[in-house]
């Protein structure tokens, strides 16, 4: 997430903030809603929601009565590192 935030930093100042904060407010929707967003995975285990602004999801899974994050993931670079905790 630090490279993402240095790009849009890079890009534009202020840029990097607005990404971090869209992290933070996704976080906030998962901790409040997990079970709205759709599932990723035939097994119906792992969920994934896009940031608003941003080609990045928030990949995680409900166990329990916890939400584990698995990544914060660019959409369209290396799907198959998505899980990475």
């Amino acid at each position: 997430m630090l490279v993402a935030y240095s790009y849009y930093e890079e890009l534009q100042l202020g840029l990097g903030d607005r990404f971090l904060r869209e992290v933070l407010d996704r976080y906030n929707d998962i901790r409040k809603h997990p079970q709205y967003y759709g599932f990723m995975d035939e097994q119906r285990l792992v969920r994934d929601v896009t940031l608003k602004g941003f080609p990045y999801l928030a990949v995680y899974k409900i166990k329990d009565d916890a939400v584990i994050v698995y990544s914060i993931h660019h959409g369209h670079r290396h799907p198959d590192k998505r899980f990475r905790k």
